[in-house]
């Protein structure tokens, strides 16, 4: 009896044991570990170290910033066509429960070295407001005020984005191009003819001065 007794306290106690190691929860240093009891998050955090509860479930997901890249185009006031290319970073949202909200929108996308679902989400709302801007704005708008399109792009989004979860690190105009050649080359001879001007105009005031 006693060695009864002895074997079946070491099994209730390894059972023991694994119960314990199983309500453990260790995230690496590059993962988020959200811990979710009902829709509620409880916890969570980046190599996050913790015990869940009865009835909570976890979710790890990599904690890495996305990048993003896009090209639109859209005629112009002018109606002339404009081609702009454009790049978005961005990663889980740290505030309030924005990583439950991620995990909640994205689910396992998230998981995934490229997130498809999100990116084709960012860049579909993304190019919508760019052909917004475009459609409404002359040619030397769009061309001189990157920086406006920039923060259009971010400020229009921001409040979707965070409904998703997401957060937007960074968004860059990379690149803005004339789809039309010949009228590329007219603005280009009106560049260089306002620079020949300003030359010789530069030159009178010198050989004026002498």
């Amino acid at each position: 009896m006693p060695a009864v007794a002895a074997l079946l306290f070491g099994w209730i106690a390894l059972q023991a044991f694994k119960f314990y190691n199983s309500l453990q929860v260790q995230g690496k240093p590059n993962e988020w570990v959200v811990v979710i009891n009902g829709n509620h998050q409880k916890v969570a955090g980046i190599g996050l170290q913790t015990m869940r509860g009865w009835g909570d479930s976890v979710a790890i997901f990599p904690s890495k910033v996305n990048k993003v890249q896009f090209t639109t185009s859209q005629v112009t006031k002018e109606m002339s066509g404009l081609e702009v290319s454009a790049m978005i970073c961005w990663t889980v949202n740290r505030e309030g429960d924005g990583p439950m909200k991620a995990f909640k929108n994205l689910g396992s996308d998230l998981t995934q070295n490229e997130p498809d679902t999100a990116n084709r989400l960012l860049t579909s709302m993304a190019s919508a407001i760019v052909r917004s801007r475009i459609a409404n704005s002359t040619i030397d708008e769009i061309l001189q005020k990157r920086a406006e399109l920039r923060e259009a792009i971010r400020s229009e989004m921001a409040t979707v984005t965070t409904g998703w979860g997401v957060w937007l690190e960074t968004v860059e105009i990379t690149d803005v191009k004339i789809s039309s050649s010949s009228l590329f080359k007219d603005m280009q001879c009106k560049f260089r003819e306002d620079n020949k001007k300003s030359a010789s105009l530069l030159k009178l005031d010198v050989d004026t001065a002498l």
